[in-house]
């Protein structure tokens, strides 16, 4: 009798976690997704880099073109 008490109560403990994992999992892919189409919308950046800026002035720019787009 205790070993099938035993047994049935393992059952349900192994049923109430493996239902907690599938919600986990749901709610992981749902926010991977958002994340996703998030970064999607953000346009690619370029940058062309002249000859003629210093490195400070390259870095100014980079800052206010990805500050911009994003």
């Amino acid at each position: 009798m205790a070993e099938l008490l035993l047994i049935v109560s393992l059952l349900g403990i192994f049923a109430f976690g493996f239902y907690l994992m599938s919600r986990l999992d749901r709610f992981l892919e749902e926010n991977r997704k958002a994340l996703l189409k998030e970064n999607e919308s953000c346009e690619p950046s370029e940058v062309l880099l002249p000859h003629g800026l210093s490195d400070s002035e390259i870095l100014s720019e980079i800052r206010f073109w990805h500050g911009a787009n994003c």
